[in-house]
């Protein structure tokens, strides 16, 4: 049973609250304007869209010349008339005439004043890899078929979001196939490369370094846009004539922990963490003459609070020489931080390299899984895809949980 301590309902219509205890003597505080405002009922939520209807900011809710003015006794008055009944159900009746009822569990998932409930983890833990683990785990990844490709999806989509990467095997040698595991694991985007699949060889077509022969260094791709790829896709169609070509990858989530490790043991270090985490770099594409590419907002390593990665971008040919400005540090401990950067994403113990072939498709994060290329010769052309972030990890949610569990959390 739900049970109210304490309600305050005159003044500040932005202030007045209600104090509700649960039946396990749990208690929290809800401002009334943040009830009001997230009713479910089918008046105020569209119940296909799911959609907010209410505007407690407009039609619905307080006039903006009643509140322009601080205590205007007609806002002062908004929610004075406000009554409560309290079961199974919180319900508010409101002055206007309108009744808002909320469950214990909406309640408790959505307390904030304290928070009573912790977030339902909606996607999977993370776990970071290096050389030494990279060989066992991915033969226990490594189950994937196209044959069985909407069974796999799954499994795919969580061995992405938790690994950073997944291998999807016994493809057909055809951009049709290539284009069916993209489609299956979210929606392809176009860019100024390819407006669906890429399909390249060595033969310079667009003026990007990945369109010879040469070798690429380890990158993430797109960092001159605001919105770099959120995946990436390879799949290797032919190599022929020739040798090389090999691929290597490195977990930057791992290497932001070595990187955690040492900042803690040694100041100079503690510099080069800061500078990777909250120096913007500029980067740009200027290999197309109708267009150039630029930004530079971002620092290499974007983190979260619990210095978990949220987003890398690095790649050492799209550089710009242009330093952002305000530079925070000296330039020489920005070039020192990169270097180190550089030299632990290039370090044998943190990175693996295999070679792509015909049938096998690999997929990775590219927020988080750094890629190079050696050099090779001979022909080769290899094809793949751009996928969008959000619509990936819309499915993986809906994947992992059943839709009342996800829209219980929103």
């Amino acid at each position: 049973m739900l049970r109210i301590l304490e309600s305050v309902l005159n003044g500040s219509p932005f202030y007045s609250y209600v104090m509700v205890e649960f039946d396990t003597t749990l208690k929290t505080s809800f401002n009334l304007i943040f009830l009001r405002d997230n009713c479910t009922c089918t008046e105020c939520q569209h119940p296909d869209t799911k959609q907010r209807i209410i505007d407690v900011f407009g039609k619905n809710g307080l006039k903006q010349s009643e509140c322009h003015i601080r205590g205007d006794a007609l806002a002062q008055e908004y929610f004075a008339g406000t009554q409560f009944e309290v079961g199974e159900l919180l319900v508010c009746k409101w002055a206007g005439g309108h009744t808002s009822k909320f469950t214990k569990e909406w309640l408790l998932v959505h307390s904030y004043a304290p928070p009573l409930h912790p977030s339902k983890a909606l996607l999977p833990e993370r776990s970071t890899w290096d050389a030494k683990t990279f060989e066992q785990l991915r033969q226990e990844l490594d189950h994937n078929s196209f044959q069985q490709m909407t069974e796999c999806t799954p499994r795919v989509l969580h061995n992405i979001y938790e690994y950073g990467f997944a291998f999807v095997n016994e493809v057909p040698v055809t951009l049709k196939a290539t284009k069916e595991v993209s489609e299956s694991i979210s929606i392809i985007r176009p860019t100024h490369y390819d407006l669906g699949l890429w399909d390249f060889t060595s033969d310079l077509a667009k003026k990007d370094t990945a369109y010879t022969s040469l070798a690429i260094d380890m990158h993430t791709d797109g960092n001159y846009w605001y919105e770099p790829p959120g995946l990436q896709l390879f799949h290797l169609l032919e190599h022929s004539g020739g040798k090389g070509g090999e691929t290597r990858i490195v977990d930057v989530a791992k290497v932001l922990e070595v990187l955690v490790h040492l900042a803690k043991a040694d100041e100079s270090w503690r510099g080069t963490f800061d500078v990777l985490t909250s120096q913007p770099l500029s980067f740009y594409q200027a290999g197309e003459e109708s267009s150039v590419y630029t930004q530079d907002q971002f620092p290499v390593l974007t983190i979260s609070e619990k210095l978990e990665l949220l987003q890398c971008r690095w790649n050492n040919s799209d550089r710009s020489p242009k330093i952002s400005l305000p530079c925070k540090f000296p330039t020489g401990q920005v070039y020192e931080a990169l270097f180190r950067f550089n030299s632990l994403v290039n370090d044998p113990k943190y990175y693996v390299q295999f070679q792509l072939k015909p049938g096998q498709i690999l997929i990775f994060d590219n927020w988080r899984v750094l890629h190079a290329r050696n050099a090779f010769s001979g022909f080769r052309r290899l094809c793949g895809s751009y996928l969008t972030r959000d619509d990936f990890l819309a499915r993986l949610r809906c994947s992992m949980n059943d839709r009342k569990t996800v829209l219980d959390t929103i």
